[in-house]
């Protein structure tokens, strides 16, 4: 293999296991409804059945605020092809409708450069984002519209599932997310649910398995491979549990083909964190799950 297909490969993984990053980044409570004070989990990143990162995220809320905290990065050979390591915060408000997001930011490695990007949010409307260094202009760059950056959710809340009282139904998954994280607006569009039970991991009990997929709208590449790549997949699947409480669903693994193999999160820790010799899981029993 030759230096210029090594490097190919390595992008086109780095751009594969950055897509699986986002997906994991989009946790965050979106209820109005009773929930822990305090969540923890942790994920095992994958790539080909390999481990190749771990990332935690940690929820707090208080009242009627909420606060939540993203650390990501690759390890391994991963690391050594791809500078992959982030971290995400956002908090805000809980309404009747869902999460108020006031504040998000992240930082971030790309080619081996920081990058910081930051923004506010009033009512679902972004404004003053920040992003160092901004985006290379290039001829195929979408723009931004105004009407982008209206009745959107930051990258922290997009796949989370408000379920309140209500019992666990696969027509939770019949939902299009718009998604604004500073710099491009995409579409998160969920169909395809199915109930599943857990029997085995640090979750036990029923799940939500959904299809999604990636729908990019302004902000990103029109010709970019990997845009392309991400808008053609039709085989991104992500289960999802109730936290302790259950007014919320979250990623609890997610699934991605990809032409090099399947990239992976799979949640090695879900809920209170135990001593390394303790061996608790978190079982949830939902009425009426069906």
């Amino acid at each position: 293999m030759t230096a210029a297909s090594g490097n190919a490969r390595s992008t086109r993984f780095a751009a594969s296991t950055g897509a699986v990053l986002l997906m994991l980044s989009v946790t965050g409570p979106v209820s109005a409804d009773p929930a822990p004070q305090r969540f923890s989990a942790t994920y095992r990143l994958t790539f080909l059945n390999l481990p190749v990162g771990e990332a935690t995220l940690s929820v707090d809320q208080s009242g009627g605020r909420y606060g939540y905290d993203l650390k990501a990065g690759l390890r391994g050979l991963a690391g050594v092809f791809f500078d992959g390591s982030g971290t995400a915060s956002a908090s805000g408000e809980r309404s009747r409708t869902g999460a108020l997001t006031g504040t998000f930011r992240t930082e971030s490695r790309y080619g081996g450069k920081p990058v910081q990007v930051s923004m506010s949010l009033s009512g679902g409307r972004a404004h003053g984002e920040s992003v160092e260094p901004p985006p290379t202009p290039a001829p195929d760059r979408i723009p931004v519209a105004p009407q982008d950056k209206v009745g959107i959710v930051d990258p922290l809340t997009m796949l989370a599932i408000p379920l309140g009282a209500a019992s666990l139904d696969p027509a939770l998954c019949e939902r299009r997310v718009p998604v604004f994280n500073g710099v491009a607006r995409a579409d998160l569009v969920l169909s395809r649910g199915k109930l599943a039970t857990v029997e085995e991991g640090p979750y036990r009990g029923p799940a939500l398995d959904c299809r999604v997929r990636w729908v990019p709208i302004s902000g990103h590449r029109a010709q970019g491979t990997s845009v392309r790549r991400m808008a053609e997949n039709d085989d991104i699947r992500v289960r999802f549990a109730p936290v302790p409480g259950g007014a919320v669903l979250l990623p609890l693994t997610i699934a991605m083909a990809t032409g090099w193999g399947t990239a992976g999160i799979e949640a090695t820790q879900w809920g209170p964190k135990t001593e390394p010799s303790g061996r608790a899981s978190v079982k949830v029993h939902l009425p009426n799950a069906r």
